[in-house]
C-alpha cells in the first residue's frame, strides 16, 4: 500500500503567488506618508472623514483578495485532508485489534510469571514470610520480559539476608525502646530509621525526667514553706523562754468560763488566724495553745 498523488505533481504545487508587491507597495507607502504628515484644520474634517474612508475601502479590498486566494489554495488540501482521515481511521481500527490481543497476551504472560515469582518468594524467603510479607517487597518491574528469575531470586536472598542481620541486631539491643525501634524498622526494613527512632525516644525520655524532677524538688519546697507557716500558727504567741508558771486568776466573783475550740485553716490564712488569736489572748484570764502532739 502507496500514497500517491497524480495531481499536481511535486513540480506543480504553488511554490509562491506573484503578484505586484513591491509597485502596490511602493506606491502605498508614498501616500501613507503623505497622510500620516498632514496635519486636518477644524475646517478640513469633512475632507479627513472622505480620506479615511477612500483608505479603509483599500483595505478592505486588499483582505478580501487574500482571502479569495487562500479559499482557493486550501480547497484541494482540505479535500484530501479528509479522505486522508477517513484512511487513517480505518487502519486504525485494524490496529486496536492487534494491540488488544498483544496487551491480553502480555498480560496472561505476566500473571504466569507473577505465579512463579510467588514460589520463588515462598522458597526464597524462610522463616521471615510474616515479616517480609510478599506484598511488601514486590516490584512491578520483576514482570517485565528483561528481567529474569535469577536477578529476583537474588534480589529477594538479599532482602531476606539484610532484613535477618539487621533485626538480629535490633533483638540485641537492650534499650527500653527495642519494641518502637523494631516497629519503625519493620514499616521499610530501614535500619537507620529505627534507630534515629530509639535515640529520639532515648532523648525525649531523658528531656522528662529532668522536668518531673523539677517538679519534684518545687513540690518538696512547697511543702516545707507549708509546714513551717504551719508552725508559725500553731506556737503564735507562745515565748521561747521557760515558761512561767500562770497566777491564779483574782476572784473577783465575776463567773469564769473555759472555751475549748479547735480552728483548722488553709496555708494562705495562718497570718490571718495568727493576728485574731494574738487579739483574743489579750482578753483571756488564761490562754494557752496546745501543741499538736499534747493531744496524741
Amino acid at each position: 500500500m502507496e500514497l500517491k498523488i497524480y495531481n499536481p505533481q511535486e513540480e506543480g504545487f504553488l511554490k509562491e503567488i506573484d503578484w505586484n508587491y513591491e509597485e502596490l507597495k511602493t506606491e502605498i507607502q508614498g501616500k501613507a506618508n503623505d497622510y500620516m504628515n498632514l496635519v486636518y484644520t477644524a475646517d478640513q474634517v469633512k475632507d479627513a472623514k472622505k480620506d479615511r474612508a477612500n483608505l479603509n475601502k483599500f483595505v478592505e479590498a486588499l483582505e478580501s483578495k487574500r482571502k479569495e486566494i487562500k479559499k482557493q489554495i486550501t480547497e484541494p488540501y482540505s479535500a484530501f485532508e479528509k479522505q486522508e482521515k477517513e484512511l487513517v481511521g480505518i487502519v486504525n481500527k485494524a490496529i486496536a485489534n492487534i494491540d488488544t490481543q498483544i496487551k491480553g497476551y502480555e498480560e496472561a504472560t505476566r500473571q504466569e510469571k507473577l505465579e512463579k515469582v510467588k514460589e520463588i518468594y515462598a522458597k526464597t524467603i524462610g522463616g521471615l514470610a510474616d515479616v517480609v510479607t510478599f506484598d511488601k517487597i514486590f516490584k512491578e518491574s520483576w514482570l517485565n520480559v528483561s528481567t529474569t528469575f535469577k536477578s529476583i531470586t537474588k534480589e529477594i536472598t538479599e532482602i531476606r539476608d539484610k532484613v535477618d542481620n539487621d533485626l538480629f541486631v535490633i533483638n540485641a539491643d537492650t534499650s527500653s525502646f527495642a519494641y518502637e525501634m523494631k516497629e519503625e524498622y519493620l514499616k521499610n526494613f530501614d535500619l537507620t530509621a529505627a534507630i534515629n527512632k530509639k535515640q529520639k525516644l532515648e532523648e525525649t525520655a531523658k528531656q522528662k525526667a529532668i522536668y518531673e524532677e523539677q517538679l519534684k524538688e518545687e513540690e518538696e519546697q512547697r511543702k516545707q514553706r507549708s509546714q513551717e507557716e504551719a508552725k508559725k500558727v500553731v506556737f503564735a504567741g507562745k515565748s521561747t523562754e521557760k515558761p512561767v508558771k500562770a497566777q491564779k486568776p483574782v476572784n473577783t466573783g465575776e463567773k469564769i468560763s473555759t472555751i475549748t475550740f479547735r480552728c483548722t485553716v488553709k496555708e494562705h490564712n495562718f497570718k490571718e488566724v495568727n493576728a485574731r488569736l494574738s487579739l483574743v489572748q489579750k482578753v483571756c484570764e488564761e490562754f494557752k495553745i496546745i501543741d499538736p502532739k499534747e493531744e496524741l
